[in-house]
This record gives structure tokens, C-alpha cells and sequence, in this order.
């Protein structure tokens, strides 16, 4: 019976040590002081900073964000400036090597988390005061995803969903003809699929990475689509949906942004209305944040970073956004049925640090490119 008893008072034991790391895992250091007044206190402190730098890309919807976030902490002006991710990343270790620092976040695609020496960016979860930003439970799948090689600085906020499962002519294609991947590969599809470019990072190449990834596809479809079907393939983003449009192909892979507003139009194109047997791919866009380290406007980029994170942010970013936001506990009634993640559905993160890893994504390269070269000779 002592033994017993003694065996019991060890497992206790070892559940209350168990349950002590997985709290200091999950919450960030101050957690256990009063958030609220770490909130006070980091709120007036970032109102004597003033501002908040931004590098982030050229998207009209950033201007809703910036007037709903400053209405909020009209005491914190933010600074923003757009480009392009490669030349934000030059421009942040340009000013670095002169000894300045200016820009306290970056914003932008997933693959630009990449480039950016070790060290460079900030690990997140230290600089989250709100308690509903590191309540993991409350995000897609009851974690934070992160896009950068660490996994834990480039924290990806969106999900878009339904663009990348290809678009057909409502005309000349009943959408129930196809319900696998594999299902294009019959001899009535050869001479009418398109595709943008496997080889180009933001459109074929991030659907491509996804048949790649997939157990159910993998480089033998890749192999087989490219060569067996006399696909056309295009670098220019309108084009597949001119071909659409025109009856020239009836099934297209790559963006379907272009779709939509084609679709707006009246034209006879759509994207395809369910998911496939195979799953779906989850990400992409302007989807991702992260904090430099040496912020010279540390108070204001960490009020910033909680808002942008918070229910009331992710609302707003959906909203502006137009695309799923990763947050699960807030409405998704403003978002199109087919934008929005769905029971049963097997989907493949493409933002995340795993599914960026350069090492697959040459993989996949040289599979697609050893297939167009057949098809070119």
C-alpha cells in the first residue's frame, strides 16, 4: 500500500511538472504579472515613440488596416513603406551594414522570411501581451503557424483558400467531371489544360510544390501532367484566363485572382467548386509579419504586433484582405463559401517553414523542369 501511495504522489508529481512546462512553453514570460497593466504600460510608451516603421508589399488593402489600427492608438502614427520583398530585405541589410535601424516589421509573402541572415528577425512569442494572441487554441488547427526557417518569427496570418484548385470554361466543362487530380490525365483533357509556369515562385510553382508534397500525386504526376497532355503553359498572369475564357483550353492551374474578376466580367470562366479528392492548398499572398530585432520603436511595433494579431485585428484584416484569416474564433460570413477552410479537408500549409524549405522546392523544380524540356524539343 506504500508503494502504492508513493507511486501515486510520484505521478502527481510528474503531471504538475509536466503542466508547469507546457504553460512556460505556451505563454510568453510576463504572463503571470497583470497583462492588463503590462498593456497600460506599453501603450504609453509607444505613444512617446509616435510611430511604427513598416516595409511591406504594394496592396491597397493596408490603407483600411493602417486608419482602423490608428484609430485605435491614435497616438501611434504609422510609417509605411511598400516594395517588393527582395528589395525590403536588401534595403533592412543595407541599412544594417551602415549601422542604422529604421524599419521595426516586415510584412509581406512567405518566402521573403527566408533571406534574411539568422538573428535578423525577432522570435514572436516573447512580445505578445494580449491574452487572446497567445491562446493557441484560437488559431487554425490550435497553433501559431510561422513561415520563417526558425518557425517562430514570420507569423503567418492568413489562409486563402479556393484560388489555387484550378478554374474551367462553365460552358464547355461540367466542374463534376473533375474530382481528382488524377482525373486530367484522361485523353478528353490532352490538348485542353493550361498552366502558369511551374517554375515561377506565385503561381504554378506553389501549386506545383503542392502535388510534389502530396503522397497522392508526388513527382510521377508532375512528370506525367507535363508531358502526356499537351498542356500550354504561361508566365503571364491573364493569359491562362484569356485562354479560358476563349474556349481554348477548358481546365487551367495557377491563380485564380484573375478568375474571379474575369468572372465579375460575365465571361464563362469560374474557379473549380470543390475541393479534391487529394486536398487543397491553404496560403499564400500578402499573408505574413515579422518583427526586426533592434526595433528602434520596440512599444510601438509590440502594440502593433497584439492588435494585428488580436480578434479585433484579424477581423479587420480579413475584411480588408478579402482572404481566411488563420484565427478560427472570429465571423467568416464576409468571405465567399468556397474561402473558407472546410471539415474533412486535407490541406497543405504552403506558407509554412516546412513547405518553404528551398531544399523541396529545388526538388520540385527540377522535376517540372526536366518535363518541359521534353515537351519543348
Amino acid at each position: 500500500d506504500r508503494e502504492r501511495m508513493d507511486t501515486k504522489r510520484l505521478s502527481r508529481r510528474a503531471l504538475v511538472v509536466l503542466a508547469l512546462f507546457l504553460v512556460s512553453r505556451s505563454f510568453p514570460a510576463f504572463a503571470a504579472e497583470d497583462w492588463k497593466r503590462e498593456w497600460e504600460k506599453t501603450i504609453e510608451a509607444a505613444k512617446r515613440e509616435g510611430e511604427v516603421v513598416v516595409y511591406g508589399p504594394h496592396n491597397p488593402m493596408y490603407r483600411a488596416l493602417w486608419d482602423t489600427f490608428q484609430r485605435n492608438y491614435p497616438g501611434i502614427t504609422i510609417n509605411f513603406l511598400p516594395g517588393k520583398g527582395s528589395e525590403h530585405t536588401q534595403r533592412v541589410l543595407a541599412e544594417r551594414r551602415a549601422g542604422k535601424y529604421i524599419a521595426d516589421l516586415v510584412m509581406g509573402g512567405s518566402s521573403s522570411y527566408r533571406s534574411f541572415p539568422p538573428g535578423t528577425l525577432e522570435p514572436l512569442r516573447g512580445h505578445l501581451i494580449l491574452p487572446e494572441t497567445y491562446d493557441e487554441s484560437a488559431w487554425w488547427q490550435k497553433k501559431l503557424w510561422f513561415a520563417d526557417p526558425k518557425n517562430d518569427s514570420g507569423v503567418v496570418l492568413t489562409g486563402e483558400v479556393g484560388t489555387r484548385r484550378g478554374s474551367y470554361n462553365t460552358k464547355l466543362l461540367d466542374a463534376k467531371e473533375i474530382q481528382s487530380w488524377w482525373d486530367l490525365l484522361k485523353p478528353k483533357f490532352k490538348g485542353k489544360l493550361g498552366t502558369f509556369d511551374p517554375l515561377v515562385a506565385g503561381g504554378g510553382g506553389e501549386t506545383f510544390s503542392f502535388f510534389y508534397a502530396s503522397p497522392a500525386l508526388g513527382p510521377q504526376f508532375i512528370t506525367r501532367l507535363l508531358t502526356e497532355t499537351d498542356i500550354l503553359v504561361t508566365r503571364h498572369l491573364e493569359q491562362g484566363t484569356d485562354w479560358l475564357a476563349q474556349g481554348k483550353i477548358i481546365f487551367y492551374i495557377g491563380s485564380g485572382q484573375p478568375v474571379m474578376k474575369a468572372k465579375q466580367q460575365g465571361l464563362p470562366v469560374d474557379l473549380l467548386p470543390h475541393s479534391l479528392k487529394e486536398g487543397e492548398i491553404m496560403g499564400g499572398g500578402s499573408c505574413c509579419m515579422a518583427l526586426l530585432n533592434h526595433a528602434p520603436h520596440p512599444n510601438a511595433a509590440r502594440v502593433f504586433v497584439n492588435w494585428v494579431l488580436s480578434r479585433e485585428g484579424q477581423i479587420a484584416w480579413q475584411k480588408y484582405s478579402e482572404s481566411n484569416s488563420l484565427r478560427t474564433d472570429i465571423p467568416k460570413d464576409s468571405l465567399p463559401s468556397w474561402g473558407v477552410p472546410q471539415k474533412g479537408v486535407d490541406y497543405f500549409m504552403l506558407n509554412s517553414s516546412e513547405n518553404q524549405d528551398p531544399a523541396r522546392i529545388k526538388a520540385m523544380e527540377k522535376i517540372a523542369r526536366e518535363a518541359l524540356k521534353k515537351i519543348q524539343r
